[in-house]
């Protein structure tokens, strides 16, 4: 499987970083708790929704509610 350009532009932009990744689109919705998270949506409205919720009721065990979008069309 070929991955797309959005997460061809995560990979570069974070690299090593990232622990996992998953998704696809220009918005990238990073959980930054113990280890880097990318998870990838066509729409702001999308990782919005999505950051609002685990900002809310976090993203897992190891949380710090440390979470971004980064429009990765930029």
């Amino acid at each position: 499987m070929v991955d797309s350009v959005w997460r061809v532009k995560a990979q570069r932009k974070w690299g090593r970083k990232i622990k996992w990744i998953q998704g696809d689109g220009q918005y990238a919705l990073l959980a930054w708790c113990m280890e880097l998270a990318v998870t990838l949506y066509p729409t702001i409205a999308e990782a919005e929704k999505e950051k609002k919720f685990i900002d809310t009721n976090s993203c897992g065990g190891d949380c710090v509610g440390d979470h971004e979008i980064i429009d990765l069309s930029n």
